[in-house]
C-alpha cells in the first residue's frame, strides 16, 4: 500500500504544478500592447491678408479675415495591458504583430477587432 502512495505522490505534484501554472498564466499574467488611436478633427485657418488701411471711421476696409478649414489627423499612442487568454486571441485572428523592435503592436484600430472567420 505504502509504495502505491509513493509512486502516486510525484505524478500528483506535477498535476497540481500544472494546475498552478495555467492559473497564473491566464489570472495575473499580463502583457504590454502599443495601441493606436487615430482621430481627425476640423480646425479653422486664419488666412494671414495684409488689410488696407483703415478710414476716418476706423474701420478697416474689406472686412474680417478670410478663415479656411482644415482637417488634421492625430495619432494618439498608448500602452495597453492585456492579459494572456486576450493576447493569445488576438494574434491568432491577426489582431497583433511583433515589431521589429520586439514590441507588440495592435494591427486595428477602434473597438472591434478583426473577425473570427475571414469571409
Amino acid at each position: 500500500m505504502w509504495a502505491i502512495v509513493r509512486r502516486a505522490i510525484l505524478p500528483a505534484l506535477f498535476l497540481i504544478g500544472g494546475v498552478v501554472a495555467i492559473v497564473y498564466g491566464v489570472s495575473y499574467h499580463r502583457v504590454p500592447v502599443l495601441v493606436e488611436t487615430e482621430s481627425q478633427t476640423t480646425i479653422d485657418v486664419p488666412l494671414e491678408i495684409p488689410l488696407p488701411p483703415s478710414f476716418g471711421d476706423n474701420s478697416p476696409f474689406g472686412g474680417p479675415p478670410a478663415v479656411v478649414k482644415k482637417t488634421v489627423t492625430r495619432i494618439d499612442r498608448s500602452i495597453k495591458v492585456e492579459s494572456e487568454g486576450t493576447i493569445v486571441r488576438e494574434v491568432t485572428v491577426g489582431g497583433l504583430a511583433l515589431q521589429d523592435s520586439g514590441a507588440i503592436k495592435r494591427t486595428y484600430t477602434g473597438d472591434k477587432g478583426p473577425a473570427l472567420c475571414p469571409t
